[in-house]
């Protein structure tokens, strides 16, 4: 680690101030543009996340309404499906 050499006149000092002061200035903005970046960043990851939410909601939509037409057409066939699936997870459930 470095060590930090203080200075010993007024006019050092002054510099020395100064010269802090101008780092502290470059890191301030180095980390505003940082945090800039990284909400730029949440915001596009947001809004992604927002439409593949959209477009499974979408999809899940659609199956489930194509079910439902199946249903509407073949009740009997659907019913003795639901039956044997309903049958078949109790007999594995069970064990």
């Amino acid at each position: 680690m470095a060590t930090i050499n203080r200075p010993q006149s007024d006019f050092e000092r002054k510099s020395f101030d100064e010269d802090l002061t101008s780092k502290a200035s470059h890191v301030s903005h180095a980390a505003s543009d940082l945090l800039k970046e990284g909400k730029k960043l949440a915001n596009e990851l947001y809004e992604d996340g927002v439409d593949k939410l959209t477009d499974a909601q979408q999809n899940v939509k659609e199956y489930s309404d194509e079910l439902l037409k199946k249903v509407h057409e073949n009740p009997l066939t659907s019913l003795l499906i639901a039956g044997g699936i309903g049958f078949l997870l109790s007999t594995f459930l069970r064990k």
